[in-house]
């Protein structure tokens, strides 16, 4: 009975009231509801947004949508559960909440004395300058690195700013470092540092080109090492109005006279700003508050940063002819108009788009896509090309932009004819996305859906900058990766239901290939030090599903395969978050009595018994009418939309 009203208050809650009135395609009143949040807080469901504790997310924050269901769903049944696998999770939080504070560099009382040795020094500032330095120009390279030998030949003859900009390279280099990002503790406090040099006196003092690097070099720390990355958008809004202040967005022919390195660094970052503010914004779900129509100054030139030494205009610079250091960050700057319109609409209060203006946008992106690709294209002949790294990342910028475009009519797409085009895109932007990240993925098509205990050696990554940045960082490359993993999961799951006819249904083997390589991406960053389990468990269940289906399990039949894979899960979970903590304090000299107490945490229910009864609500997964409601709609429908 528990379990009926359970189910009866999930589906009134997740299926949206019909707005009040309507007036020339906008809400005059939309009443909200309250529902549990999965993290635990209330939210009030709105039109095309919700709010979670004391924060508001718009349409294109990945918790909205069809997702803000299916996770809604899962926490409310593992509270409701009184099983093992709750006291599973519950001790898995508690080993999380003392990794994290393990990692706390606590109070620092001087800055800059955490600088590694020469050699791990070397490979981590490499690794930023090969990857994300090329598509979010921060540093002029030579400069940096004049200043980054003179630091090595005498520590004492650099000023503190510049060892505050090192640290934060190393920082987002540590990403990348190895595949488990060993050195995450040191990344955290580096960037805890900058923080606190940021807030020290004298706050004029920070209003230099240095000043603004630390503060564009702090927004990308800041997500790929975990700290307060959910909260990076506000440091944002603090980076654009320094810009303003410090006249970046005035183009350097109309301040007074200044060299060509210095003109072409400030042109630089100013495009970076509106990069990351358009960035920050889509993932806090926030509307963008900046576009090219504020400013006046122009494109950086398509000049290698050697070309910026010189004062004289160098032979053969026109943009396109040839590949330099910018031609990538130019590339993608082609598309900003196009991107920031669509994500304007999306995250508008109150919303007035329609379909039909879904459809015209997704047009003018494409557009400007194919233009993009046809310039990456040109290079193919040149003596110096793109990376590998560079032409993947920039790709999946554009596709995941349309992603977010069509994901809020995944939901109605999967009932409704009419919007087929969207649920159609979302599958195919989802599986490419995932391959461009995952090149391996499609290596896995003859593996079983959910592998074997040995089978949990984690992904190799080794040679692959983007696989392992998407592994060991933060921020919208993990939620990426879990949006794609989900979306096959559902369509498999829902096509399967779909089908009607006598033999086994056709299942499209890029969806399983993604599946199964999702479950080892988890598994991957838990190793990497992530301590959030909720989305290898939500999937593993889904996968189990999937798996149940596929072998022509009917009915309860279906339960037992899910509840195998989601225990087998928790188990794997603890274990591996186990391993972290202890090699953590193994690594720390005299603990002592601050190691952590075992015994009290296993005290409740020492053997992983069967609770096959209980647990029979907590992984229910079991149709896509969980999702969707008894009336498959969805609070995020806008109340204009047409087709």
């Amino acid at each position: 009975m528990d379990f009926l009203r359970l189910e009866r208050r999930l589906g009134e809650t997740t299926t949206a009231r019909e707005p009040e009135k309507k007036h020339d395609n906008q809400t005059v009143g939309c009443e909200s509801q309250a529902i549990e949040s999965y993290l635990a807080a209330d939210i009030h469901a709105m039109s095309r947004g919700l709010v979670s504790k004391t924060r508001y997310f718009g349409q294109s924050h990945w918790m909205n949508g069809i997702f803000k269901a299916m996770l809604e769903l899962f926490e409310n049944q593992s509270k409701d559960a009184k099983s093992e696998a709750t006291a599973v999770l519950n001790r898995c939080k508690a080993l999380a909440r003392r990794i994290k504070a393990q990692r706390n560099p606590g109070i620092i009382n001087k800055l800059g004395t955490n600088i590694p040795l020469r050699e791990i020094a070397d490979k981590l500032v490499d690794g930023y300058l090969r990857t994300i330095e090329t598509v979010f120009r921060v540093l002029h390279v030579p400069s940096f690195r004049r200043d980054y030998e003179q630091y090595w030949a005498a520590p004492d003859s650099v000023g503190l700013p510049f060892v505050i900009q090192l640290q934060l390279v190393m920082a987002i280099g540590c990403t990348i470092y190895d595949e488990t990002f060993s050195m995450r503790k040191s990344a955290v406090q580096w960037v805890t540092e900058a923080q606190y040099w940021l807030l020290g006196p004298p706050a004029k003092g920070k209003l230099t080109i240095t000043g603004i690097q630390i503060m564009a070099l702090l927004t990308l720390a800041r997500e790929t090492a975990a700290v307060g990355g959910d909260l990076v958008w506000i440091h944002v809004g603090s980076l654009l109005r320094s810009a303003f202040y410090m006249g970046l967005h005035r183009d350097p022919s109309r301040l007074p006279k200044m060299s060509r390195l210095d003109a072409e660094v400030r042109r630089r970052l100013w495009n970076t700003i509106l990069e990351l503010e358009l960035k920050t914004s889509i993932d806090s779900g926030g509307y963008p508050s900046i576009s090219p129509d504020t400013s006046d100054t122009r494109a950086p030139a398509n000049l290698d940063d050697t070309d910026l030494m010189q004062d004289n205009e160098p032979t053969n610079t026109k943009a396109g002819e040839r590949f330099t250091d910018m031609s990538m960050v130019l590339a993608l700057r082609d598309s900003f108009r196009e991107r920031l319109a669509i994500y304007q609409m999306l995250n508008a209060t109150p919303f007035r788009g329609t379909y039909d203006d879904t459809i015209r946008l997704h047009r003018r992106l494409m557009t400007a896509f194919k233009t993009l690709t046809n310039k990456l294209k040109s290079y193919s002949s040149s003596p110096r090309q793109p990376t590998s790294f560079q032409c993947r990342f920039v790709e999946v910028m554009v596709r995941r932009c349309l992603l977010s475009l069509h994901l809020p009519y995944l939901g109605p797409g999967l009932k409704e004819p009419g919007f087929s085009f969207s649920r159609k895109q979302v599958t195919e932007l989802a599986v490419k996305m995932y391959r461009i990240i995952f090149p391996s993925a499609c290596l896995l098509s003859a593996c079983p859906l959910i592998p074997a205990d040995d089978d949990l050696e984690g992904l190799s990554t080794e040679g692959d900058d983007l696989a392992r940045f998407a592994i060991c960082s933060a921020g919208f490359w993990r939620i990426l990766s879990s949006q794609s993993a989900m979306i096959a999961a559902l369509e498999l799951q829902t096509t399967i239901q779909e089908d009607e006819g006598i033999g086994p249904p056709t299942l499209r083997p890029d969806l399983l290939s993604i599946l199964r390589h999702s479950l080892l991406f988890y598994v991957s960053r838990i190793k990497a030090g992530e301590t959030n389990v909720k989305g290898y468990l939500f999937t593993t269940a889904l996968a189990g599903h999937v798996q149940a289906l596929m072998g022509g399990l009917e009915g309860s039949q279906v339960l037992e395969p899910v509840l195998n894979a989601a225990m087998k899960t928790e188990k794997i979970c603890f274990d591996l978050l186990k391993q972290q903590l202890e090699s953590m304090e193994c690594a720390e000299a005299g603990m002592g009595d601050n190691q952590f107490d075992w015994d009290s945490l296993m005290g409740v229910g020492d053997e992983w018994g069967d609770s096959t009864g209980v647990m029979s609500t907590f992984y229910d997964v079991s149709s896509v009418e969980c999702f969707l409601g008894p009336n498959g709609t969805f609070d995020f429908m806008p109340p204009s939309m047409s087709y």
